[in-house]
């Protein structure tokens, strides 16, 4: 089955390392012109240049506007950059994500609020300031990549399961507003995938043997089984799928 893009254009937060630049590349691999942000962090700038090269090896397109989502303002210019250098916008994807391992007692009131607004609040923003162009598209799509975590309670931190579970029920309740205007909503939930994140917090061998345990299908996940799932729900493909929330977890999350 062969996913095509050629003219359409895609916003992907968080886009510059992770799941979020797998997103980026897989989109751009086929066919989509790319709007990808990230923080003006060091880290997340040469995580971009990465991106970069490796989509204009490969014949694509991207641009990098940094800047923080959690100010709505931003993400209104965000959009509107987009559509200013490409001419329209078909495809949101709101990778962005911040966790800490934390219990309760250890979440001071800013911690909370930080993760609520990253995890929850910015993909809100996004959202709205996405609407006004995606409503003039003829396939609308919105993919959220929240959290097993949403389900099983795991994700390191109370802010970070709790703002992954709203995620859930945003897409439940965009999905049945938005359909009307052809614009589809889902959200994948991945499970252990392998990403800096996960290899700054699980670097002893021994550990890692842990967690490939937990897993049925024997490894752990990779950030292109996100994007494989991501390209999917952007297809035409998948014009018929809204409101779902698509587990990417190697059969570890109902283990």
């Amino acid at each position: 089955m062969e996913l095509t893009f050629d003219g359409m254009v895609a916003v992907v937060t968080g886009g510059s390392r992770g799941i979020g630049a797998a997103v980026s590349l897989s989109l751009a691999g086929s066919g989509a012109m790319v709007v990808i942000n990230h923080l003006p962090m060091k880290r997340d700038v040469e995580g971009f240049e990465a991106v970069r090269k490796e989509i204009e090896k490969n014949g694509g397109q991207c641009i990098s506007v940094p800047g923080d989502i959690t100010d709505s303002s931003f993400c209104n210019d965000l959009c509107r950059i987009a559509v200013k250098k490409y001419g329209g916008l078909d495809i949101l994807v709101n990778s962005a994500g911040f966790a800490v391992q934390a219990g309760c007692s250890d979440i001071s009131d800013d911690l909370w609020k930080n993760g609520i607004e990253v995890n929850l609040s910015a993909a809100f923003y996004t959202t709205r300031a996405a609407l006004e162009y995606l409503g003039n598209s003829s396939r609308g799509r919105i993919i959220y990549i929240g959290s097993s975590g949403s389900i099983t309670g795991g994700g390191g931190s109370a802010f970070y399961s709790a703002a992954k579970a709203g995620i859930n029920g945003l897409v439940r309740n965009l999905s049945k507003e938005l359909a009307p205007r052809g614009i589809t909503v889902n959200a994948i939930l991945p499970a252990l995938i392998e990403t800096d994140l996960l290899r700054d917090r699980h670097n002893d061998p021994e550990k890692r043997k842990t967690l490939v345990d937990r897993v049925p299908v024997g490894r752990l996940g990779q950030a292109e089984d996100v994007a494989n799932a991501a390209l999917f729900l952007a297809s035409d493909k998948a014009g018929f799928i809204s409101g779902q929330l698509i587990i990417v977890d190697g059969g570890s999350t109902y283990k």
